[in-house]
């Protein structure tokens, strides 16, 4: 069984972000297992300047990753897909590895020794709220798996 994990810094805020979220975990378990796991924040971050924070916050996702595993960084310099290529490349992956993880770092971006460990992808050219991104995120690989499957969702 295919399981999807997203991991993202920080707790989500917003409610409405909160029930993005749970629409597209519901929907997405006609295709696999769905985990979300938010890190908590670094302490004192709004002490520490934007490249310590990142890499305090690298550590964190570093060990929350588990071996055998396709890892995916959204990062606004990764490779950017329409819909349909994110669903082929998506499809791939699957039948490569059982878990899929997506990491979404903090409002200041992931640091740059943490990429090399996974594969960057980026969401849009456009930046958005990192809470944001966690729906966008979601509803984008419900619609990927809709497309492998052609359930009509995309159109």
């Amino acid at each position: 069984m295919l399981t999807i994990t997203i991991i993202s810094i920080g707790k989500t805020n917003e409610a409405y972000v909160k029930q993005g979220i749970e629409k597209y975990s519901t929907l997405l378990l006609k295709h696999g297992k769905v985990e979300w796991l938010e890190l908590p924040d670094v302490k004192n971050s709004n002490k520490l300047p934007s490249d310590k924070l990142k890499e305090a916050e690298a550590e964190l996702i570093l060990g929350s990753l588990t071996p055998k595993s396709a890892v995916f960084f959204l990062d606004e310099t990764g490779k950017q897909m329409d819909s349909v290529s994110f669903a082929s490349y998506l499809d791939k992956k699957s039948t490569e590895f059982s878990k899929l993880v997506f990491v979404i770092g903090g409002s200041y971006g992931l640091h740059n020794s943490i990429k090399q460990k996974g594969e960057c992808i980026s969401i849009s050219a456009m930046t958005f709220n990192h809470q944001m991104v966690r729906v966008i995120l979601a509803e984008q690989i419900f619609r990927a798996f809709t497309i492998i499957k052609n359930s009509g969702y995309h159109h």
